[in-house]
């Protein structure tokens, strides 16, 4: 901007010049409008760090509440298949009971299991009905969903697993879900998710 010359009459009555420059200049004009640009482009930061950890809280709040879903399932799964055992207890179907030993996931639902005699199914056969619709119940509900159980000499002692494929598998088997808490012998592939019941006859 140019410089303005104005006059003002002094005490004696003879004008004085007075200079008067102007406030704002170009230069000053850019450096306000480049601080305003920073400020948006920082402002547009913020608010995306915040958007992105609100992502990341609600992902996690999913997955935690699905698998809080999952063994609330399991847990009412694992009370049926007691139920079964009890109404059936023996020796003989006990130990059809404690033959259900997979070693990985589930794959497909298994084979539905009939009685020679429809009318009067022996308790071996009634344990290999409950066996097969209870593997089927668990793999309709749960990610590849399946059962795993072992007994104690007597058929009155049973430790009942209930196993699933974890909703997040490559987190899951990064943080070590699977290793513990397992049948024995049972693969870790598909980080599967187990959880143990007791169940005396």
């Amino acid at each position: 901007m140019g410089e303005h010359c104005l006059t003002w009459p002094d005490t004696a009555g003879s004008a004085k010049p007075v200079e008067r420059r102007s406030v704002l200049t170009s230069g000053s004009h850019r450096r306000v409008r480049g601080a305003t640009l920073v400020e948006v482009l920082v402002a547009i930061l913020i608010v995306s760090i915040g958007m992105l950890a609100m992502a990341g809280l609600l992902g996690n709040a999913t997955r935690f509440g699905k698998t809080a879903e999952f063994r609330a399932i399991a847990t009412l799964l694992a009370s049926d298949m007691a139920d079964r055992m009890r109404a059936n207890f023996g020796a003989p179907a006990g130990a059809v009971y404690a033959k259900v030993t997979p070693s990985i996931l589930a794959k497909g639902i298994p084979a539905a299991a009939d009685c020679v005699n429809p009318d009067v199914c022996t308790q071996t056969e009634m344990a290999a009905q409950d066996v097969a619709a209870w593997e089927a119940a668990l793999f309709k509900a749960l990610p590849s969903g399946t059962g795993y159980i072992s007994a104690n000499t007597d058929y009155n002692l049973f430790d009942v697993w209930v196993i699933w494929r974890e909703t997040d598998a490559d987190s899951a088997a990064a943080a070590g879900v699977g290793k513990d808490g397992c049948p024995p012998h049972f693969s870790v592939e598909g980080a599967p998710r187990c959880m143990h019941f007791r169940v005396g006859l």
